[in-house]
C-alpha cells in the first residue's frame, strides 16, 4: 500500500484551513474597537430624527386654516361635484379640476357671467382655484366653456 508524502497532506490540510477561514470568518476578522473609526459626537440622533410631544404641535402636523376652513368642489369633465354646497361666510372653496381640459369658475349660469361677477377664473387641467366666500348669499357657478356645467353655493352669515 502506498501512502502520500507528508508534505502533500500538510499542504492539503493548510489549503482547507485557509478556505474554511475565508468562508466562515473568525473572530479575528471582526475589527476591534481600536480599529473602528472614531465617531463624531455630532452624528448622534438629532431632534429631527426623534419624536417629541412638541413635534405633534407643529404647523406641518396641523391642518392649515385653509384646510380647516375650506371645502372642495371637483370640476369634472362635464359637471361640478357637489351640485350644491352650503358654507359659512368666510369659507374657502377650492375647485379641483380633475378633467383633462380647461374650465372656468364663473359667477353666473348656463355659461354666462352675471353683471359684475364676484369671481370669474380660468382653471387648467389638473389645477386648483380657491375662492373665499365672505358675503352671505346664493352664488350660481358656471363654466363659460361648458354651459351645461352649473352649481349653487349658498353662503350663510
Amino acid at each position: 500500500m502506498h501512502r502520500p508524502p507528508t508534505s502533500i497532506l500538510l499542504a492539503v490540510v493548510a489549503s482547507l484551513a485557509l478556505v474554511l477561514a475565508a468562508c466562515g470568518g473568525t473572530a479575528e476578522a471582526t475589527p476591534t474597537e481600536a480599529e473602528l473609526p472614531a465617531t463624531d459626537p455630532t452624528m448622534e440622533a438629532t431632534p429631527e430624527a426623534t419624536a417629541s410631544p412638541e413635534d405633534d404641535e407643529t404647523d406641518a402636523a396641523e391642518p392649515t386654516d385653509e384646510a380647516s376652513n375650506g371645502e372642495e368642489v371637483i370640476v369634472g369633465a362635464s359637471s361640478f361635484g357637489p351640485g350644491q354646497l352650503t358654507v359659512a361666510a368666510g369659507t374657502d372653496v377650492t375647485f379641483n379640476n380633475t378633467s383633462s381640459f380647461p374650465h372656468t369658475i364663473t359667477h353666473g349660469s348656463n355659461g354666462r357671467a352675471v353683471d359684475d361677477p364676484a369671481f370669474d377664473r380660468n382653471i387648467g387641467e389638473g389645477a386648483t382655484v380657491t375662492i373665499t366666500f365672505d358675503e352671505p348669499g346664493t352664488y350660481e357657478v358656471t363654466c363659460k366653456i361648458h354651459p351645461s356645467m352649473n352649481m349653487t353655493i349658498v353662503v350663510e352669515g
